[in-house]
């Protein structure tokens, strides 16, 4: 889509479309083109509240900000302090308690998600409780092996971006990229210091309504570098991104050299089976399974409840921010919209299939799932809210499931003995338990 055809987007009538079908709170969308900023925004800062959403208002990044990570640690391997095929272990000598695979882990596979360590999303006392607890659950592959998302790994770039800089992850985010770019709606307070005015949380009830609630675990300062903390607007969040993929500031200085600036928004790993929404992963970004005409079109993603949407190309920038669990699956929808792009439909397979290849339960640190076969009919269960829901068969090992907040792939490794030993679903890796 050219930005003229963007600029004659009705936002407000986008998010009213959106809406339909979701339980919808709050949102925020900037759409970035052609050098202009438009907002809409939709709904309440919490339910039984009449206070409006507003352009001002800031809501919780989560994972988007892993992007800005990645950007800080591109910016250090750009200043000679770090190699990107560099074992992250000879700057940060605690990683030598995850054993083997932590001698040669490299912050190229720490950017990539290809590291192999498991994700780990709770509250820790310290990092080298987390330290301990990533050795204590394994690794979910070999380092570089494959595509698994972890948390951990964006914490273990955060410590390495305050070994560098000597000084918090934090200030370096600020003195980097908020400040030189005029962002002042960002903010790092903790929940209970944020403003009145800032976005609440919402949880389903379970029975089709929202309720006032945690997007996710409160994790801590910790989980920082991994997006456990920042907040900013839906504007200025499409300005940060806007840097981030383009590699450069509103006055044209280089946030990076051209060449690594490339290698940034280059796939570095492909994801297994039949991906749904992401087709690998670069360093950094998400590349979505479709591109429709943008070759270099990156997306991430915060939670399941904010989406950003970028076209370094174009620079085009589309942030969509809510207070809402389905807030990744509205801004797909807002995205499929504002570019003229038609709706993902995941394959459907007409193949017979051996439940028992995939009947069992399989478990990463973060959350297990179950599959099983109720009446010749494949079941898994919903690791965010605990039901069953259907299994739908792609191809070969490959299948799909509609979690609600989320439709994900679902794919299945390594059989022994006609069982298979891993599962991947929700872009992580996870464990057979048992045999």
């Amino acid at each position: 889509m050219s930005h003229t055809t963007t600029d004659k987007i009705d936002l407000s009538a986008v998010l009213d479309q959106a809406a339909v079908g979701h339980l919808v709170a709050g949102a925020s969308v900037c759409l970035l083109a052609n050098g202009r900023s438009r907002t809409a925004t939709t709904g309440v800062l919490r339910i039984g509240d009449d206070a409006p959403v507003t352009p001002d208002t800031i809501f919780p990044l989560g994972s988007v900000t892993k992007t800005f990570t990645a950007v800080i640690v591109c910016q250090l391997v750009a200043e000679g302090r770090v190699e990107l095929d560099e074992p992250i272990v000879r700057l940060l000598p605690e990683l030598s308690v995850l054993g083997a695979a932590g001698e040669v882990i490299s912050i190229r596979m720490l950017l990539s998600h290809t590291a192999g360590i498991a994700d780990a999303w709770e509250r820790f006392a310290s990092f080298s409780d987390l330290l301990a607890a990533t050795r204590a659950a394994g690794p979910v592959g070999d380092p570089g092996e494959l595509f698994s998302y972890t948390n951990t790994g964006y914490v273990l770039l955060g410590r390495l971006v305050e070994k560098l800089t000597g000084d918090t992850w934090e200030n370096a985010v600020r003195a980097r990229l908020l400040d030189p770019l005029g962002i002042t709606s960002a903010t790092f307070a903790p929940p209970d210091r944020l403003p009145a005015s800032a976005a609440s949380g919402h949880a389903s009830d379970g029975a089709g309504s929202l309720v006032a609630g945690d997007l996710w675990p409160a994790t801590g300062r910790l989980f920082g570098p991994a997006g456990g903390t920042l907040h900013a607007s839906a504007a200025d969040t499409a300005r940060l991104i806007l840097a981030c993929v383009t590699g450069q500031d509103p006055h044209g200085s280089q946030l990076l050299p051209p060449e690594l600036h490339r290698e940034m928004l280059t796939e570095q790993i492909a994801l297994p089976g039949l991906p749904l929404h992401f087709r690998g992963w670069s360093l950094g970004w998400g590349i979505p399974a479709r591109s429709y005409g943008a070759p270099r079109a990156v997306q991430h993603i915060g939670g399941t409840s904010a989406l950003v949407h970028a076209d370094p190309d174009q620079e085009l920038v589309l942030a969509v921010l809510t207070n809402f669990p389905e807030g990744w699956s509205f801004g797909r929808d807002v995205v499929r919209t504002v570019l003229g792009l038609p709706a993902d439909l995941p394959v459907i397979g007409h193949d017979e299939v051996d439940s028992t290849r995939y009947v069992g339960h399989y478990r990463s640190p973060a959350f297990g799932i179950n599959v099983s076969d109720v009446d010749g009919r494949l079941r898994i269960t919903n690791p965010l809210n605990g039901t069953d829901v259907d299994l739908h068969h792609q191809h070969g090992d490959a299948f799909w499931a509609d979690f609600g907040e989320l439709v994900t792939e679902v794919t299945f490794f390594d059989v022994v003995d006609g069982r298979a030993q891993r599962m991947h679903s929700a872009l992580r890796m996870l464990q057979r338990e048992g045999h």
